[in-house]
């Protein structure tokens, strides 16, 4: 993420937590989360970074532990997820 916070991209996609931002360009990989496009206004999808966090916990893993399974690095451990409904 932070090679895509470098080149000073509009908006980001953090696979991991299906989260959209826009970047902090302060030379950090700070992201302030978006619910809508910039552009259009569509809803986005919900994110889910309280359910990866979950998944981690059930798991019996620190979010800063080396055993972390590589799918939970990418958005492959939500493809087999159900998706939230909107509030």
């Amino acid at each position: 993420m932070a090679d895509r916070l470098k080149d000073e991209t509009t908006v980001v996609y953090i696979p991991k937590f299906r989260e959209y931002g826009l970047p902090i360009l302060d030379g950090g990989t700070s992201y302030i989360a978006i619910q809508f496009c910039p552009w259009c206004g569509a809803r986005l999808p919900d994110g889910l970074r309280n359910e990866w966090f979950d998944a981690l916990e059930k798991l019996g893993l620190a979010v800063d532990s080396e055993n972390i399974p590589e799918k939970f690095l990418s958005d492959r451990w939500c493809n087999v997820a159900q998706p939230r409904s909107p509030n």
